[in-house]
């Protein structure tokens, strides 16, 4: 791995600042966009504004956590470069973080499937598709992000120890 590190430092350098600034861009447009999104509004009633209000909050929250998300892939990439760099708070708790995004996906999805559902059709052909072509995809990205939490929380020790024995 030290090879490896070594070999390709100035890669995982750029990859380190890329994922640091799509971070930030990512966590400063989100509330921009919301906010854009509320004065901007859109007519209709109750029903609609209630759903824009939603769709809003979980596009801010989406956003922001993938932020986050991000700023941890840059610490941890950081991490595996720098040999005197130790891991910050973010890095620290980067797996729930992950856990955390996973959960917010899963229950938007299963949120704005209930929504679709109350406006569709109740044909249990239409019900099955639109679930196996928009909710499993999703249910699935939820899932690798939980399992990149697991990795990144057993993985972080051995690499501090690796760090140790050099």
């Amino acid at each position: 791995m030290n090879e490896f590190i070594e070999k390709n430092r100035g890669l995982l350098r750029f990859y380190c600042i890329a994922a640091r600034t799509m971070g930030w861009i990512l966590i400063i447009v989100a509330p921009l966009g919301a906010i854009v999104s509320l004065f901007k509004g859109l007519p209709g009633g109750e029903r609609l504004r209630s759903w824009m209000l939603y769709e809003l909050s979980e596009q801010l929250i989406r956003h922001l956590l993938l932020g986050l998300v991000m700023l941890s892939l840059a610490k941890f990439v950081r991490y595996l470069y720098e040999n005197d760099y130790q891991p910050g708070w973010i890095l620290r708790h980067g797996d729930k973080v992950l856990y955390l995004y996973a959960a917010c996906l899963i229950v938007s999805h299963i949120v704005w499937y209930c929504f679709q559902m109350t406006i569709r059709s109740h044909d249990l052909t239409d019900t099955l598709l639109f679930f196996v072509f928009w909710e499993t995809p999703a249910l699935v990205m939820g899932l690798i992000f939980i399992g990149m939490g697991q990795v990144l929380r057993r993985i972080l020790p051995i690499i501090e120890e690796s760090k140790t024995l050099v």
